[in-house]
């Protein structure tokens, strides 16, 4: 074996060159030479497959659970009318104070139906229902399904139920109206008859106080009865006159009335102020209720009014439009002017007394009269379709004011009847009289001496009269309808429109692919690893010095690939030849970030191609922990590196000739000694001895960011190569190194993408 001369000269040293200036950061609204869209793109182009797999899982699973949870459920609702106002015609001071808190009473309202108490009443109806018995909790679960809601101004209140059986919908917002009205309005009802018996006792027992203090009118009675003497005490032959029920069934108190006299007319005669106060609440009441009632007259009129309008208007422009457009019509219009046409025709050709002009035109205006009446038809289906909907709005506030005043024209002859019955009474009571019969005149002027038992007198006489008219107040609100009744019971259970459901399905299976995407695009965004040559270039302010599109170890056969891959390797020896060897460089240094990133590929290709080129090139390993360029070759890893590190061995006799003209000298046998040796002037001398037969030497080092040793050599060569690799090399990591380097002063520096595609290969 021939080897090369080592009494030639030693090769010029390259001067020592400035290191290149770092790349500028881009001005400020400067785009980059990848915008980030480019790059997500990137990312789902490399994961398609997953993203496609677990998005498709991902995505199955979240559709069925909205299709389930978003399920289209069975509505049935009932209608309580709350009034606004109390139906009462009893006294009251301020007839309007009801309305002012009307919307309270309906939050009231609203609340009870919900309210523990109202639902447990209703779960004794329903506790049988498949819906009710597959529920843990069922007082929690009916409060959060059913719901309670009214509009602003409406007496309305709705009670509405979504469930998946629509019998069970049907049967609980029934039972939850049926419990509402057991538990609070029938309860109101028995609260104010228990409270009308107790007001009844305290009057029989206060006027059995009074009658110990004041004198009692002078009643004759028809059968001739003297009446018990002032002061006598009320006993067995001089019962109290009992009170007159007002509302039906509400009996007063069990005491036998005084005989030949009412017991309204022993009340009255006994305190007429009674009677007084009884006229003037109901002469107010007739005076309020026919101003209310032509109010609600006239709103009677300006609905009627509305609804004449609506329905005497002529058809929209819109509507005659859309008729104009359909298709039965345009085909109509189509038979008119064919018609037409040949109606002429025939016309100017003849006598238009000719049969068959005659029939010609007849069949013209058969057609014309059969395109009105179809356009006519169609606009009134389309303009009726329109005016449906805001006619039966109207129909409903008219229907609710005729209601109204059914109510209170009601109210107002009640007053009238009662009125005449209370000035009837008023018009027979007697005058006030002495024991003699005279008149006992009243003077307003002077006042009454003070006296303990008149002051008693009077304060349990005022005690009396609000008893009374509470009394009477309470029966008056008895025979009253209640406030809130039931308007209609329990709707057929409807369907909703199941759009909803559709849609929230079709969201959920989207965002399994959506969800799986953005982990993609989180991972990649975070390792941040080389995706494409445009990611190199804005890593790192070095340039790009080569450009492979094989990755090594891929173990391809395309012919073409190859020859790409090849034609790639001349084109970085052609680049590194003409700029850096041309200038004096003959170390060049291949290292990379971490690892496995196609540095001994790079090495072996560019050392070959510099050897098949005429370059008397010698490749040597320096990864001296990991050596795997005897491997690329098919040699063994004899004496090498370490060796000559040592002082073991020369390079003469270390040197391999490979068949293509490349001399190598492996990494040798690793040890410690070869390690420390590895720095300092051992290695100055051994990389000098090295270049001096060779017109270039390629050292291919340890990956630059993990080992000491890497660094001495890197800083030693005069041309340093950074592998990059797709999907390999981390971008921080490529910009570390990069920065190292340029840390180094190193002469000349560069990068090399390897696995690029076939497109980026040709940069």
């Amino acid at each position: 074996m021939t080897g090369p001369s080592f009494a030639s000269p030693t090769a010029p040293t390259a001067p020592a060159a400035k290191p290149a200036p770092a790349r500028s950061a881009p001005r400020p609204g400067e785009k980059p030479d990848d915008g980030m869209g480019l790059r997500v793109v990137t990312y789902l182009r490399l994961h398609w497959l997953m993203i496609l797999f677990c998005g498709t899982l991902l995505g199955a699973v979240g559709a069925f659970a909205a299709w389930e949870l978003l399920a289209s459920k069975y509505e049935s609702y009932a209608l309580l009318q709350a009034s606004s106002a109390h139906t009462s015609i009893g006294a009251q001071n301020n007839p309007h104070q009801a309305r002012t808190d009307f919307a309270t009473y309906v939050k009231t309202t609203a609340a009870l139906l919900k309210s523990e108490f109202v639902l447990n009443a209703a779960l004794r109806d329903i506790k049988d229902l498949p819906t009710i018995k597959a529920q843990k909790d069922p007082i929690k679960y009916l409060d959060e399904e059913l719901l309670v809601t009214w509009q602003d101004g409406s007496e309305v209140i709705r009670i509405t139920f979504k469930g998946n059986e629509p019998q069970d919908a049907k049967k609980i917002v029934d039972a939850v109206q049926k419990a509402f009205m057991a538990e609070v309005i029938e309860k109101d009802l028995r609260e104010k008859r228990d409270f009308l018996k107790k007001v009844e006792d305290a009057q029989l027992e206060m006027r059995r106080i009074l009658g110990k203090f004041g004198n009692k009118l002078e009643v004759k009675p028809a059968g001739g009865a003297t009446p018990p003497g002032p002061g006598a005490p009320p006993d067995a032959e001089n019962p109290p006159a009992p009170l007159p029920p007002i509302a039906p069934g509400v009996a007063g108190p069990s005491v036998p009335p005084v005989p030949g006299m009412s017991s309204s007319d022993v009340v009255n005669r006994l305190n007429p102020s009674i009677l007084i106060n009884k006229l003037a609440a109901l002469q107010q009441e007739i005076e309020r209720l026919p101003l209310t009632i032509r109010d609600y007259q006239r709103r009677h009129d300006v609905l009627k009014a509305k609804l004449k309008t609506l329905q005497d208007a002529p058809i929209s422009k819109g509507t005659l439009e859309l008729v104009e457009k359909d298709q039965d019509v345009v085909l109509q219009q189509i038979r008119v002017n064919d018609a037409k046409r040949k109606y002429d025709f025939y016309k100017n050709g003849g006598d238009e007394k000719a049969p068959k002009v005659v029939e010609f035109r007849e069949v013209w205006e058969l057609h014309t009269k059969r395109l009105d009446e179809l356009k006519k038809e169609k606009a009134n289906t389309i303009e009726g379709q329109v005016r449906l909907g805001e006619a039966r709005k109207l129909a409903e506030e008219l229907e609710g004011v005729i209601r109204s005043i059914q109510r209170y024209q009601e109210q107002l002859d009640t007053a009238k009847m009662l009125l005449g019955r209370a000035e009837k009474q008023l018009n027979e009571l007697p005058l006030p009289t002495d024991r003699n019969g005279g008149l006992i005149p009243v003077n307003f002027n002077e006042k009454d001496l003070y006296r303990p038992e008149n002051s008693d007198l009077e304060s349990t006489d005022g005690i009396y009269r609000q008893l009374v008219r509470q009394y009477y107040q309470t029966q008056m609100e008895l025979n009253s309808p209640t406030r809130v009744r039931i308007l209609q019971p329990a709707s057929q259970p409807t369907q909703r429109d199941m759009k909803k459901q559709v849609l929230g399905t079709a969201f959920a299976g989207i965002m399994g692919f959506v969800l799986i995407a953005l982990g993609v695009v989180a991972y990649e965004t975070m390792t941040k690893r080389v995706s494409s040559l445009a990611d190199v270039k804005t890593s790192v302010p070095s340039p790009i010095v080569g450009v492979i599109p094989v990755q090594p170890g891929d173990g391809t056969r395309d012919s073409a690939k190859l020859a790409a891959t090849n034609e790639a390797i001349d084109k970085l020896r052609a680049y590194v030849s003409q700029t850096w060897l041309s200038r004096g460089a003959t170390t060049i240094a291949v290292t990379s970030t971490i690892g496995d990133e196609g540095k001994t590929f790079t090495a072996f290709g560019l050392a070959s191609s510099l050897a098949q080129a005429g370059y008397k090139t010698l490749l040597v390993d320096f990864d001296l922990r990991d050596p795997s360029l005897h491997q690329l070759a098919g040699v063994a890893n004899l004496a090498g590196v370490c060796e000559l590190l040592r002082g073991e061995t020369d390079l003469r006799s270390s040197v391999q000739f490979l068949p293509s003209g490349l001399h190598l000298l492996s990494a040798g046998k690793w040890s410690d000694e070869a390690r420390k040796a590895s720095t300092g002037e051992k290695l100055q001398s051994v990389l000098a001895k090295m270049k001096e037969p060779y017109d270039c030497v390629v050292l291919h080092g340890h990956a630059l960011l993990t080992v000491a040793e890497s660094v001495e050599v890197a800083r030693r060569c005069e041309v340093v190569l950074v592998c990059a690799r797709y999907r390999e090399t981390a971008t921080p990591m490529l910009k570390r190194a990069a920065d190292r380097v340029t840390a180094m002063e190193i002469p000349y520096s560069g990068i090399v993408y390897v696995g690029a595609s076939e497109q980026e290969a040709l940069c």
